[in-house]
Formats: structure tokens, C-alpha cells, sequence
């Protein structure tokens, strides 16, 4: 067995380095130069030297990524979520906290859609300070809880799939979620197409130009294909908003205890030196895209 390709390794011609015919286009930008990062679970991950991409460049047709969500999923990761206690509440209170960023932005009440909502407590939250929430999320696990114990109004599907109307939503958000979509751009169209004229879209992922990353190498937490199928950096989400009809409106970091950090009065320090591996953006919807 051949050695993976050094982090780095020079040279754009991945077709040259690994034999094959043709690379595929990047997710974000079309790109077709890249630049080898790291072989990880047995998947190629590959920067693209455009906008700065870094993305699994193996075909993933054979791989169904929805398996990876079924209830043992959600029962071995979240588990201490879904019986009342210490975990749920520091979860909301982290929402809360997220949900305050949001109305600086957008003040007034209106409507919200969580893609990847998991078991709700994100629109729960939503939901009491005014806002109409609805969900899409893959997993029918967790989306059963939110149906059932929280009452939310959630589709079982992927976003491209959900029966939603266009124009219907104020806001949208996706917590660590963009890392795991195989086709950001079609992604964000739709995104594009169901929020109404300067509506928000406001997520969270992993930043792999951060400081703990390039500390980390390859034993940074996102870096786990095919389940994360891309890695971000700032570059890579101006091109994407770019090309999708949206400008960046504010760009922060998601911190742990955010809600504690607050109250300690410090938490504009850790988000100004951005002392974390995550980052957290607000796009606003600036153009509508043309019709397919």
C-alpha cells in the first residue's frame, strides 16, 4: 500500500499525484486545482487551492450518509439529552444565548427553520421567545421527539426534499451541520429560495484554519469522513455565499458554556480573539437566485 500524500505536498495536479483521470470539482467553487491534505479513514481529503476547501475527492455514490443517523446513532451520542436534567438545560441555555444573537439581527418575531434540528430543543427555544419553528432533519429518531414530546412541526427528509414553501422564513439555521452536505451549492439554493428578502442564515462549522486544527493535524474532531464530507474555512464560505445570493452579515465563534461565559462578562474577549475551532455565521440574503 502506497503512503498517503503529505499535508505538504506540492503541486495542483491531483490527477498526476494519485493516478487518476480527472478530480472532481470542488463543492464550492467548480475548482478542479487541489492541493493533497491527508488520507483519513481511508478517504482522500483535498484542499482546493480556489477558495480553500478542504473535501473528500473519492466517490461517495456508494456510500449512504442517512445510515449514519439511525437511533443508534442518536442513542450512543445524545442519549444524555433526552431525559430532563443538568445536559437539557445547559443545551437551552446555550440556545438561548444563540437565539439572543440571532434577534440583534433580527428583531422582530417571525419564522424559523432548523435544518439538522435533531431532537428539537433548538426550536423549543425558538418557540418560547416568540418564533414559529419547523425542522427538517434526516434522522427519524430524533425527529420523532420533536414531533411527539416537544410538539414541533418537523419533515423527516433532507432539505432539498422538505415540502416547504419558498419565501416562508425570517430565519434559517444549521448547527454543525454544512460539513456533512455532499452538494453545499444546491444546498444553499434552496436556502436561498425559502427565505424571504434579507432573511438570515446562520450556522455553525468547523474553521480548518484555525489555531487548534493546525495544533491538532489529523486528530482534530472534524476531520472524520465520510461523515464530514468538507472542512471550512472563511475563504470557502465567502465563495459559497458568493455564488448562492447571500453576504456575510457578522462573523463569530461558537464557544463552550457561551451562556456562562456571558454572565462572567467575558465572552466578547474569547469571541474577539476567536479562541475556538468553531466558527459561527450570519449570512443575509441579499439577491434571489434565477429559477433552474
Amino acid at each position: 500500500m502506497t503512503s498517503p500524500p503529505s499535508n505538504n505536498a506540492a503541486g495542483s495536479d491531483l490527477a498526476a499525484v494519485r493516478g487518476e483521470n480527472s478530480p472532481p470539482p470542488c463543492r464550492v467553487c467548480g475548482g478542479r486545482a487541489y492541493r493533497p491534505f491527508a488520507l483519513k479513514n481511508g478517504f482522500h481529503l483535498d484542499r482546493c487551492q480556489d477558495c480553500g476547501l478542504v473535501q473528500v475527492t473519492d466517490d461517495l455514490s456508494q456510500v449512504n450518509l442517512e445510515d449514519y443517523y439511525g437511533q443508534e446513532f442518536f442513542e450512543e451520542t445524545y442519549d444524555w439529552l433526552q431525559a430532563p436534567g443538568s445536559g437539557r438545560r445547559k443545551e437551552y441555555r446555550k440556545f438561548h444565548y444563540r437565539m439572543g444573537e440571532i434577534e440583534r439581527l433580527m428583531p422582530g418575531k417571525g419564522t424559523i427553520l432548523d435544518i439538522g434540528c435533531s431532537f428539537g430543543f433548538f426550536l423549543d427555544v425558538a418557540r418560547a421567545r416568540g418564533w414559529q419553528p419547523v425542522g427538517v432533519e434526516i434522522g427519524a429518531y430524533a425527529a420523532k421527539f420533536a414531533r411527539d414530546e416537544l410538539e414541533i412541526e418537523v419533515h423527516v427528509c433532507d432539505l432539498l426534499n422538505a415540502p416547504l414553501e419558498e419565501g416562508r422564513f425570517d430565519v434559517i439555521t444549521m448547527w454543525n451541520v454544512l460539513e456533512h452536505l455532499n452538494d453545499p451549492l444546491a444546498e444553499f439554493r434552496r436556502i436561498n429560495a425559502l427565505l424571504k428578502p434579507g432573511g438570515l442564515i446562520v450556522f455553525t462549522t468547523g474553521d480548518v484554519d484555525s489555531y487548534v486544527r493546525r495544533i491538532e493535524g489529523l486528530r482534530w474532531r472534524a476531520l472524520i469522513p465520510p461523515i464530514h464530507v468538507a472542512n471550512y474555512n472563511f475563504n470557502a464560505i465567502r465563495r459559497l455565499f458568493a455564488n448562492t445570493g447571500f453576504e456575510v452579515a457578522r462573523r463569530s465563534v461558537a464557544l463552550p458554556r457561551e451562556a456562562l461565559l456571558q454572565q462572567l462578562g467575558v465572552i466578547g474577549l474569547f469571541k474577539a480573539l476567536r479562541l475556538s475551532d468553531k466558527m459561527m455565521i450570519f449570512g443575509r440574503k441579499i439577491a434571489s437566485l434565477p429559477l433552474p
